[in-house]
């Protein structure tokens, strides 16, 4: 045999022996497709049988109003749970929608009912192929709307790459009363069919895309790639399975601070690569002078399309002015539950072409608690498994309903890690999504946190006042485009103003003048980061100084940390509960005058950034998240 005839034959083989392509996701989110209706006769034709709208994931009131005093209800005038896309559907009635199905189909949903007028009903899901119609679901939603039950999966796999009609029906349970003059509504949230199609085209070789996942309020010990041990506070098991997996592939900065400990000014430094001192903006309402040059107007003037997802609505560019460089903003008009904005990230990148750039901020971890069931129970998923069906579930804390512990705020400890848990799969069916069509080998993948939270530390809860490690140690990765790329745990203080530097260099674009550094420069060759790292405090209530082994801060007027300085030894005091100040230390002296020098040094730029007038209804939802 010929060596070109034994080369073929190894080919063949290999090609034999090598699994199929299983092709990309598709989603088709029924939530934007025209059904065809039908009704029972008892439903009164007049009204509006369905609606496409943004409803809530669970109840919009979250809190316990029993527990809460007047005069607070007065000022936090509601708290609502995360948003979601719900077709709100009504008892007696029909949806039709045809499919023409790929493979591997199934419809997912999470059923709510009306919790206005939470009346029994039964949400029921048909297949109709030809003249032949055949049920395969049937539910009943039953008690509180909070937390939301867990979400439905409905298997279409018997009729994989078929032309078929979904039919969604909601009917009164059996042998109860039908009231015509009543007017049952239900409410299918996220309801979207996913199946597999052929793979896109590869893209042309070119400049990588970019993903900046921004996680709001996401603590770095909750998270358990960045632990020594791989759990959570709570216990073992950790609550981040998918951003482990993609830590594992990724370059990790342990020590990560961010530079402020509230939203907009944190996320104004991390997409400007500037402190505070440098771009002025100390509040949610003072916007970003469009003198500063942020990340989206680089990589817009390089051909980049560009969309920005903001999970909050106190981030949005009509406060914050962060939409500088998009071609489309995409903003809640209270705060979305992550599954939202991960879907709506989906669906743009599916229609991409050329390089892009995303932006993608989840509110999650931030109060009000509302994490649906089971996460809201104390189980997350026994393992990452991207879109596919989740095999089985593994308690990280001792299950069962929890009570909010802070009903003004609607927040608890363990619905915090809840959250975080619920967060961690929605970042999973994103990963999933991007690896079914080939983008993980053209994309940068970016993970910071916008600050931290005090949960109970330092006598503060469920709000992040104070420059401590629990407000300012962030997680922070990068992961380089690759099929099976490889990642590194780097000791070392670095700053969240460095990732502006260090994506641009990714990309292969020149950086504006700016205060950050290359993350990958402050650990090369063992330097070990940056000699100290400083945080600002919002509304400059407050700064700090952080060495590997020593923090100085100082407060004023702040209603969590009362005036005066404060000097902890971070090598026999981790937790930052014994001050030291005014005792002496020789490093206190040091690090006081290094942040006078530093506070001193600002950099030459746009004038001071000038607050704006808020809205009174952004005012008051600032109000019910604990702002003012």
């Amino acid at each position: 045999m010929s060596r070109r005839t034994t080369t073929l034959a190894a080919l063949s083989l290999a090609l034999a022996c090598s699994p199929p392509d299983p092709g990309a996701w598709r989603r088709v989110d029924l939530w934007q497709t025209v059904p065809r209706v039908q009704l029972s006769p008892f439903v009164n034709k007049r009204k509006v049988v369905f609606e496409a709208k943004i409803g809530y994931l669970g109840a919009q009131e979250v809190r316990d109003l029993s527990q809460v005093p007047e005069s607070s209800f007065k000022v936090f005038p509601h708290q609502a749970a995360g948003q979601v896309r719900t077709l709100e559907q009504v008892a007696g009635s029909r949806l039709a929608f045809p499919l023409d199905l790929g493979r591997e189909p199934y419809f997912a949903f999470t059923p709510l009912l009306d919790d206005q007028n939470p009346q029994p009903a039964r949400f029921r899901v048909e297949v109709r192929e030809g003249e032949r119609s055949i049920l395969v679901h049937e539910s009943r939603p039953e008690g509180a709307p909070n937390p939301a039950p867990p979400l439905a999966r409905v298997d279409l796999s018997p009729w994989a790459e078929k032309k078929v009609e979904l039919i969604l029906a909601v009917e009164p349970p059996e042998g109860s009363p039908w009231d015509p003059a009543s007017v049952t509504r239900v409410r299918w949230a996220s309801p979207a069919v996913y199946d597999r199609v052929p793979r896109p085209p590869a893209r042309p070789p070119g400049p990588p895309n970019l993903i900046l996942i921004g996680v709001d309020t996401l603590r770095a010990d909750h998270v358990g790639a960045f632990r020594e041990d791989g759990g959570s506070p709570l216990g073992p098991v950790s609550l981040t399975p998918a951003i482990d997996r993609l830590a594992a592939e990724s370059d990790l900065w342990l020590d990560a601070v961010s530079a402020f400990n509230v939203t907009n000014p944190s996320f104004a430094s991390i997409l400007t690569g500037l402190y505070g001192k440098n771009h002025g903006v100390y509040d949610l309402k003072t916007p970003l002078p469009d003198a500063h040059t942020t990340l989206a107007e680089v990589l817009d003037g390089a051909g980049y399309d560009t969309l920005a997802v903001i999970a909050a609505r106190h981030l949005g560019p009509h406060n914050s002015a962060l939409g500088q460089g998009f071609d489309e903003v995409m903003l809640s008009n209270e705060h979305f539950a992550a599954e939202l904005p991960v879907e709506a990230a989906m669906d743009w990148i599916a229609g991409r072409r050329q390089p892009f750039f995303l932006w993608l901020h989840l509110f999650d971890p931030h109060t009000p608690h509302t994490p649906p069931a089971p996460y809201a129970l104390g189980q997350r998923p026994s393992a990452p498994v991207g879109l596919a069906a989740v095999p089985g579930w593994t308690p990280f804390r001792p299950p069962g309903p929890t009570p909010h512990e802070q009903p003004v705020l609607a927040g608890h400890r363990w619905l915090y890690a809840g959250e975080v848990a619920y967060l961690d799969r929605q970042v999973d069916r994103l990963l999933d999504s991007l690896g079914s069509r080939g983008l993980l080998e053209s994309t940068v993948i970016a993970l910071v946190s916008d600050h931290g939270e005090n949960l109970g530390e330092h006598g503060v809860l469920h709000r992040h006042g104070g420059l401590w490690d629990t407000t300012t140690h962030v997680p922070l990765l990068i992961r380089k485009p690759g099929e099976k790329p490889t990642g590194s745990r780097h000791r070392g203080l670095v700053q969240s103003v460095d990732l502006f530097p260090t994506l641009l260099r990714l990309l292969g674009r020149p950086s504006p003048a700016q205060d950050g550094e290359d993350l990958y420069g402050l650990v090369a060759g063992g330097k070990g980061g940056r000699p100290a790292a400083f945080s600002e405090h919002a509304s400059q209530l407050g700064v700090s100084v952080r060495t590997r082994a020593f923090r100085f801060m100082r407060s004023a007027g702040n209603p969590f940390v009362a005036d005066g300085t404060y000097f902890y030894d971070l090598r026999t005091d981790p937790a930052e509960e014994r001050n030291l100040a005014g005792q002496g230390h020789p490093e206190e002296a040091r690090l006081a005058e290094l942040l006078e020098r530093w506070l001193q040094a600002k950099r030459p730029g746009p004038g001071q950034a000038a607050p704006s007038v808020l809205s009174p209804e952004d005012e008051a939802r600032l109000r019910s998240l604990g702002y003012l």
